[in-house]
């Protein structure tokens, strides 16, 4: 933990029950104040038929990420890719698009941590 200043995760969600974030905010509270960590990257692939999850989940992540304690932490980036088998699915894609609004508050108007979030629709 005292070398370790990067981490790039990567979520595959096709599960409507499943945590979208599988955990990683409790993990990443376990982390703080142990560690030099200065950027986080976490890339989620969401099937359109798993009609992921927009609610708090999302929020935790903002939240323990905000908490003193992260003294190296400059960059956090967010990346979801919206898969869909031929069809569009407007409403996940526009209620993912508002998480930087409504789940994200304090990343999102950080001046200590650059926040990075973007929602891209991928056509399998």
């Amino acid at each position: 933990m005292q070398t370790l200043k990067h981490i790039v995760v990567q979520i595959h969600v096709d599960d409507v029950d499943n945590d979208p974030l599988f955990g990683i905010p409790s993990d990443l509270e376990d982390m703080r104040n142990k560690n030099i960590i200065e950027s986080i990257t976490i890339r989620v692939m969401v099937l359109t038929d798993a009609n992921a999850r927009r609610g708090d989940d999302w929020g935790r992540l903002d939240e323990v990420l905000t908490t003193p304690g992260w003294f190296a932490l400059k960059r956090v980036s967010l990346a979801i890719d919206v898969c869909s088998f031929g069809r569009i699915d407007n409403e996940l894609e526009m209620a993912l698009r508002k998480l930087p609004e409504t789940q994200f508050p304090r990343l999102s108007t950080s001046n200590s941590i650059s926040f990075h979030f973007e929602v891209d629709p991928v056509l399998v």
